[in-house]
């Protein structure tokens, strides 16, 4: 059947056979789509071949290695050799390079002087350069390797071996160095220990663990002068002037400050023993005259002794050694010392053969043990360890009312009104136990002479102590048996002297005095012992209790 109005388009069925199948494809299929054909034929090629390239690609090397191994073996060999030997030339050339770089620096910061500048030193900071092992070494080593890592980068850890040596290199000399120091001080040290050598200021009392340096070029104040981060053997001050770090090199003979208060010390301190000698009584006891007469004593002894010398260092002392002989003339009479005067010692250098020591006599005025307020002042007291305690006879009143009425006529000129002897002891006993339990210390090794002044007065009178025992005498005769008592139980030795301290016809110091020099400088050493022993024995005296 056709379609309305016209023949139509073929339905369906049409394009069967009777049969039902499907026309066949006629030459005119084939002819219409050849390019279909052909590409579906060749899609099934290329998914066949892509196995064996794969396996040649794989095969091909193998068999090329195999051949080369197996029949040329020595060209593997010399490629490879060829590539160790460049590798071993660029690493060769390359650390040469590094180390060149790091010799540069070295060369540049230890001995061109482009190493890290000093840091300034503060206004309490010793004004000394530090010495090589005291920081600069450590900042050489730091610049070297900052410097050194700049310059080749990441490379500059194969130059960890150079960096590492060096600082081992400069960790030894560390060591020695600051070892070294320690011995110095250990040296130093021990030797002042064993010559019994303490520094004590003899104007603030304190005892000097080491003094302060002046440095004779600039002035500048050096107050740590020992083995240290800024010298060894000897420190360069920054005007470039070297000093002495130790003592036995030379130290004491620079110009010294106590560095507590700042004041001069003439004595040198630290080059000889030092014995700080304390006299205590009432006003008017005779501690002055005393004094004076133990310098005149000494130094007439020296005379004696062609090795031996006394020398005044200060001006206290020079001023006791100009007035000592007048002031000890029959009939002179001595000015007490005013009692808010400074107690400032009278330091005398006494040498006897190879020996030196320095004799330091502190003499405060009496009104100063009257109160145990005021004797807390005299802070040397702690230092010492023999005392003297200057008694008048004629000032106790028990031995005044015992003269006649002729005797106290012709001696009420010569008396002093000083208070019981027992209340300056007691002032001062109390003070130097203070002290001694602030320092550690006990009366053990302690001494205490006590001087009986004004022996050539009482000869004759009724308190002559001739043919008396010195301690008999002193308890019985003058009352100060409760204060010998009292001294026996507070300090290890106590022993009596009665002298005079005025000069004979010929100008020579009372043989008395003599004997108490001897007494008080026998712990010093035998050879001041022998040179203060008076050269014939005299007739006071006394012996240990």
């Amino acid at each position: 059947m056709t379609g309305r109005g016209g023949t139509g388009a073929p339905s369906p069925t049409a394009r069967r056979d009777d049969r039902g199948r499907p026309p066949r494809a006629g030459p005119s299929a084939a002819v219409r789509s050849p390019g279909r054909a052909a590409a579906g034929t060749h899609g099934r090629d290329d998914g066949a071949a892509r196995p064996a390239a794969v396996l040649l690609g794989i095969l091909l090397p193998v068999g090329v290695g195999v051949v080369v191994v197996v029949f040329r073996w020595w060209i593997l060999a010399a490629v490879v050799t060829l590539l160790v030997g460049a590798g071993v030339v660029v690493a060769v050339a390359g650390l040469c390079v590094l180390t060149g770089v790091y010799l540069r620096e070295v060369h540049r910061v230890m001995f061109l002087g482009d190493h890290p500048g000093e840091p300034s030193s503060g206004e309490r900071e010793d004004p000394a350069h530090r010495g090589y092992h005291g920081g600069p070494a450590w900042w050489d080593l730091c610049a070297v390797a900052g410097r050194t890592w700049r310059a080749s980068a990441l490379w500059g850890v194969l130059l960890l071996p150079h960096i590492t040596a060096y600082a081992l290199v400069v960790g030894g000399y560390l060591a020695v160095a600051w070892s070294l120091a320690g011995l110095l001080r250990l040296v130093d040290t021990g030797l002042r220990t064993v010559r019994r050598i303490r520094m004590v200021c003899p104007e603030c009392y304190r005892r000097l663990p080491y003094p302060s340096y002046l440095c004779g070029r600039c002035g500048r104040r050096h107050d740590k002068v020992r083995p240290g981060a800024r010298g060894l053997v000897r420190r360069r001050c920054r005007c470039d002037r070297t000093l002495p770090t130790l003592i036995l090199l030379g130290a004491a003979d620079l110009e010294t400050l106590c560095p507590h208060c700042d004041r001069p010390l003439e004595h040198r301190p630290g080059e000889s023993r030092e014995f700080p000698l304390p006299l205590f009584g009432g006003t008017g006891a005779g501690k002055t005259r005393l004094a004076a007469g133990l310098h005149l004593a000494l130094a007439q002894a020296a005379l004696r002794d062609p090795n031996a010398y006394v020398e005044p260092v200060g001006e206290e002392a020079a001023r006791s050694a100009r007035e000592g002989a007048r002031a000890l003339t029959p009939g002179h009479r001595t000015r007490p010392t005013p009692p808010g005067r400074k107690v400032r010692a009278a330091t005398v250098r006494l040498g006897a053969g190879r020996r030196t020591l320095v004799l330091q006599v502190f003499d405060a005025a009496g009104e100063r043990f009257n109160r145990s307020t005021t004797a807390e002042e005299l802070t040397y007291l702690g230092e010492a360890s023999t005392f003297v305690l200057v008694v008048d006879p004629l000032g106790i009143p028990a031995v005044w009312r015992c003269l006649t009425a002729d005797e106290r006529g012709r001696l009420a000129g010569e008396r002093s009104h000083t208070r019981d002897p027992e209340l300056a002891y007691g002032a001062v006993r109390d003070e130097v136990q203070r002290q001694w339990r602030a320092l550690g210390r006990g009366p053990a090794g302690s001494r205490l002479a006590v001087v009986i002044t004004r022996a050539d007065l009482v000869r004759g009178t009724s308190v002559d102590p001739a043919g008396t025992p010195v301690e008999e005498w002193a308890g019985r005769r003058l009352g100060l048996g409760n204060l010998l008592a009292a001294a026996r139980a507070d300090f290890g030795s106590v022993r009596v002297f009665p002298t005079s301290s005025v000069t004979g016809p010929d100008g020579r110091a009372d043989p008395s005095l003599d004997v108490l020099s001897a007494w008080l400088l026998e712990r010093q050493g035998r050879a001041f012992a022998a040179l203060t022993r008076a050269p014939v024995a005299a007739d006071v005296g006394g012996g240990d209790p």
